[in-house]
């Protein structure tokens, strides 16, 4: 009979609750494209084996970053200039030579082992961690290597 209902108007608005505090406010934010804003960036600036025989590098020569700058096969600008190298395994390669990336793909190590090729992986940023967090994993790796170390004697005195 009586009631907000029974009014003249268009009544309340979808997710109205009486007053309660609505579900889409109680529900936590998310920062960015739905919190997942550095989910699509690239990690690394990829390099196919094609483009590199195309670049025509002579035997033993140093394929890294700058070097493939000078070829001009890669031109990074804005974020990827910071990025890292990372080596694809689309292609062949025929020349041995001297890779320095941070990343390998499992198929481009394969064809580059067995060209005869050395490589050669960067070591990446350290991720900061808090002080007692990185102590605490200074004592895990300690116990585990101390395990790692008594494995290996028993396997050898039991063989």
């Amino acid at each position: 009979m009586r009631g907000q209902k029974s009014r003249s108007g268009p009544g309340v608005r979808k997710g109205f609750e009486g007053g309660q505090m609505s579900l889409y406010r109680r529900i936590p934010k998310l920062r960015g494209i739905a919190g997942g804003m550095h989910a699509g960036l690239p990690k690394y600036i990829p390099i196919n084996l094609k483009d590199i025989e195309t670049a025509e590098f002579q035997e033993h020569d140093e394929v890294s970053l700058e070097t493939l700058k000078e070829k001009g096969l890669i031109n990074p600008s804005g974020r990827e200039r910071k990025l890292p190298l990372k080596i694809l395994g689309d292609g062949e390669l025929n020349v041995k030579l001297n890779f320095k990336a941070r990343a390998f793909s499992s198929s481009a190590k394969e064809k580059l082992e067995a060209a005869g090729s050395s490589l050669t992986v960067l070591p990446g940023r350290k991720k900061w961690v808090k002080p007692s967090v990185a102590k605490n994993l200074a004592r895990a790796e300690e116990y585990f290597a101390k395990k790692r170390a008594a494995a290996t004697e028993t396997e050898s005195t039991s063989a």
